[in-house]
C-alpha cells in the first residue's frame, strides 16, 4: 500500500554540516505533486533558493536540488517519515543532514517530541 503524500505548503527546518554541530535554519514554501513531482522555494543562511525534485510514495522517498539563484546547487535525499522530512545534503565534497517539518506541526505535540530527540540525540 502507497504512503500518503506530503502535505504541500510553509515547512521549516535546519540544516548542519556533518553530523551534527550548529543548526542553519531554513524556511521553505514545498508543493508535492501527485506524479511525485516536487517543486518550491525558500530561505535559509545563505539566500534564496527554489527546489525541483520527486517523491516516491511507494518507499517514503524524497530526493530534490536546493538551487540559490545565481550561486551552487545542493542535493539532498530524504524518508518522509512521522510527519517529517529528514536526511542528508551533499555538495562536492561537503555534506551534512537535515530535518524539516510542515509549519503547521510546529505548536503541536511534534514540536515537543522533536525537542525531546534533539536533546536526546546531542547526548549520544
Amino acid at each position: 500500500m502507497p504512503n500518503d503524500i506530503p502535505p504541500s505548503g510553509p515547512w521549516r527546518g535546519y540544516y548542519f554540516y556533518g553530523h551534527g554541530g550548529l543548526k542553519h535554519r531554513m524556511r521553505l514554501h514545498l508543493i508535492f505533486v501527485g506524479d511525485g513531482k516536487i517543486e518550491g522555494d525558500g530561505i535559509d543562511d545563505v539566500a534564496r533558493f527554489v527546489i525541483a525534485g520527486r517523491f516516491d510514495c511507494s518507499t517514503s522517498q524524497a530526493n530534490w536540488t536546493k538551487a540559490y539563484r545565481g550561486m551552487h546547487k545542493v542535493e539532498y535525499a530524504g524518508v518522509y517519515c512521522r510527519h517529517t522530512i529528514c536526511g542528508d545534503w551533499t555538495l562536492a565534497r561537503l555534506t551534512g543532514g537535515f530535518w524539516i517539518w510542515p509549519d503547521s506541526l510546529a505548536q503541536s505535540e511534534f514540536a515537543e517530541e522533536a525537542m525531546e530527540t534533539e536533546r536526546h540525540l546531542a547526548l549520544v
